[in-house]
């Protein structure tokens, strides 16, 4: 079986856009990810609906690409009014995968 030469890995680093919103991105048309901390309102607004979260990402105009649509994968809520930690993985068919947990 022929070996193939391993891929040069991207140099990722991560970029902070706000006091509460971090970016890495693999260059080119591949995937990007950010990280932002959300206010439970803010949580709440953002998780009504597929398009206020669209909207909302869009706005922020942190991402390469307007989004096609958002995937909610695992959303894990803590009781009370806390911040949220949210990932959104930005992928190459314009998809943001989102994953969010509130912080105790």
């Amino acid at each position: 079986m022929k070996r193939s030469r391993p891929r040069k890995s991207p140099a990722l680093a991560w970029k902070t856009l706000s006091e509460r919103a971090w970016k890495t991105d693999m260059g080119g048309e591949q995937p990007e990810v950010l990280i932002l901390m959300m206010s439970d309102a803010e949580f709440k607004k953002f998780h009504a609906s597929e398009d206020a979260a669209k909207k909302f990402l869009d706005s922020l105009h942190f991402l390469k690409k307007k989004l096609i649509n958002v995937v909610f994968c695992d959303v894990v809520p803590h009781k009370g009014d806390d911040e949220w930690f949210v990932i959104v993985t930005h992928t190459t068919h314009s998809t943001a995968a989102v994953i969010a947990w509130q912080i105790p």
